[in-house]
């Protein structure tokens, strides 16, 4: 059994926190110790990357909920949106 220690910051104020994982599966453990060695940063800048995909996976599954309840906006307003915030 492992337990990696893997220091990221994950939250919007930018505060480092320190995030314990224990891996009580051995396949996996080998995985982990083959990819990353003991290379801690680099195993923590993969898991907040994975992180990140998740999030982003939850939040288009979200919104495709919202489209299917009809609950979309017209492209023309959203178009409108983006020009009025980027010029």
């Amino acid at each position: 059994m492992t337990l990696l220690k893997v220091t990221q910051s994950f939250d919007i104020g930018g505060n480092e926190k320190m995030l314990n994982i224990q891996i009580d599966n051995p396949e996996l453990e080998k995985n982990i110790k083959q990819t990353y060695g003991n290379d801690s940063q680099l195993m923590a800048n993969a898991f907040a990357e994975f992180i990140k995909k998740q999030w982003v996976r939850q939040d288009i599954g979200v919104s495709i909920q919202q489209l299917d309840a009809g609950e979309g906006l017209p492209l023309a307003e959203v178009m409108a949106d983006i020009r009025n915030k980027y010029e």
